[in-house]
């Protein structure tokens, strides 16, 4: 049997960011053994400063290229050329900027050792946006094959440096090593940079076909004001959730030592939490994020093409997918949190961060794709107010919650899930104006799922009795059977009761 062309690229999309995911778990395993929660905890707060950065630098300028690409591949040339200029000289002066004031940026973050992690970010505060954007503009013209390799290239550069620098680097003390990793970043980026320009350079003609007479006309006003209208309100969402997370920096610590903590425990909790157990939790959600990608360029073009109907079809299917993965992950989370935590990280100390927070998966991978959805129709204004209100609430509740002693990590459980929640909820209320249904029929898949995975569980049990296995190996063995099972229903579903995506 022939795959379909979607399944093939959510395929490669998935291999791609599960090889790029396991890489990075590498190094956070090794992070960790390294600095210690502590380190874990300095190193998650100097990384949100970057990603705040870096969003603002970037905006929404390579989703917005990626849709308009799409729509017409010469236009999305001649904005790649005009948005390019413009991000490389905004981010050369915001990386300049992030090297100067980090000394302020760490006070900001009540931790002066973080002063060196934050400067050693900065060159990829310069480096990554024009990546981006480089990889919107392959998006649009669904490339994925070069999109999969150039984040290859740049996790392998990225990581090994990091464990190196950082494993040198910490006979001078933990901040210096938390520095250190922090320059796996722009190392990565300039590396998979310098072979995406390979690419475009030695290509263009013969495999992108973007280069003709048609690329060197002038640019209409209408589109250049529609993509830049794109790009900001794309941007705006996107900002919402690394100022999020860069808020929580702030908030998180600070509330941890009211409810008595002292500063190192207070950051070694939130080390915990951002660098283990979310880590953990949100791994299952590579493959709703690869549907989402390869899935948002196609259900645009069948907006914009006025095929309402397969644009329905298309999302309500995806959704279904998106809600029987989460729930099996979902499930594999509360019920081997602690052997998850063990096997990755040697230590049980996120187990219940992991368990408080199994439903991560699922309510992203819902906010993640209704988003898109709303994109496509052109409506960003929803995902945006979604957001808003759940950072607000996210916020509000890390705030009152994590001052209580002992609630430090039921706490901000509820503060996450509260934003991926109401965001989830907020996205598909808008969607039903466009994709009436677009929940419906989920049950009968939940009581698949739920007796899927209980009968993969009894017979894992009942094998366990019959084989003196390590304790490691035997969790291994179980949910690699239950997630199997997942993936060939989903699969079988995929291919044969559902040709709506197709």
């Amino acid at each position: 049997m022939r795959l379909p062309d979607l399944a093939k690229q959510t395929a490669l999309r998935t291999g791609a960011i599960f090889v790029v995911k396991v890489i990075g778990f590498f190094a956070r395993v090794v992070l960790f053994r390294l600095l210690g929660s502590e380190g874990i905890g300095l190193y998650q707060m100097a990384y949100s400063v970057y990603a705040l950065f870096l969003t603002v630098i970037t905006g929404g300028f390579p989703t917005a290229l990626a849709l308009a690409t799409a729509k017409d591949p010469g236009q999305g040339w001649r904005l790649f050329k005009g948005t390019a200029v413009f991000l490389a000289l905004f981010g050369l002066v915001l990386g300049f900027y992030c090297y100067s004031l980090a000394p302020r940026i760490a006070v900001l973050l009540g931790d002066a050792k973080l002063e060196f992690a934050v400067r050693c970010a900065a060159p990829a505060v310069a480096i990554v946006p024009f990546l981006s954007l480089l990889r919107g503009l392959l998006q649009g013209m669904e490339y994925y094959g070069y999109i999969a390799a150039s984040e290859f290239i740049e996790q392998v550069f990225r990581v090994a440096p990091m464990v190196v620098i950082a494993t040198v680097w910490l006979q001078y003390g933990v901040p210096y090593a938390v520095g250190g990793s922090m320059l796996g970043a722009p190392i990565g980026a300039f590396m998979s940079l310098c072979f995406l320009l390979a690419v475009i350079a030695t290509s263009t003609v013969h495999k992108l076909k973007i280069i003709d007479k048609a690329a060197f006309q002038k640019l209409k006003k209408p589109g250049v004001i529609l993509f830049i209208y794109s790009a900001l309100s794309i941007f705006a969402t996107r900002l919402i959730v690394p100022a999020s997370d860069f808020l929580d920096a702030l908030i998180i610590p600070r509330r941890l030592q009211a409810a008595g903590l002292s500063v190192s425990e207070a950051t070694s909790v939130y080390g915990i939490i951002t660098g283990m157990a979310l880590t953990i939790v949100y791994m299952p959600a590579i493959v709703t994020s690869a549907l989402a990608f390869t899935l948002s360029t196609k259900i645009t073009a069948d907006w914009e093409l006025g095929r309402q109907e397969r644009f329905a079809g298309r999302t309500s299917s995806a959704m279904q997918i998106v809600w029987l993965w989460g729930c099996g992950s979902a499930l594999v989370l509360f019920f081997y949190a602690g052997d998850l935590s063990f096997l990755i990280f040697s230590s049980g100390a996120a187990e219940t961060a992991i368990r408080y927070m199994a439903l991560a998966p699922l309510l992203s991978g819902i906010r993640e794709l209704s988003t898109v959805a709303l994109w496509g129709t052109g409506n960003k204004k929803t995902p945006l107010t979604g957001l808003i209100v759940g950072v607000i609430c996210s916020l509000t509740l890390n705030y009152c919650l994590l001052a209580v002693p002992g609630f430090a990590y039921a706490g901000a459980a509820i503060g996450i899930l509260s934003l991926e929640l109401i965001a989830a909820l907020w996205n598909l209320n808008g969607l039903r104006r466009y994709t009436k249904g677009v929940m419906d029929g989920l049950l009968p898949g939940t009581v698949v799922v739920t007796l899927l995975f209980t009968v993969c569980l009894f017979l894992a049990k009942l094998s366990a009795q019959f084989l003196s296995l390590p304790r490691s190996v035997q969790s291994v063995g179980e949910m690699t059977l239950i997630y199997g099972s997942i993936t060939l229903c989903l699969f079988v579903y995929f291919l044969k009761k559902e040709r709506r995506l197709l």
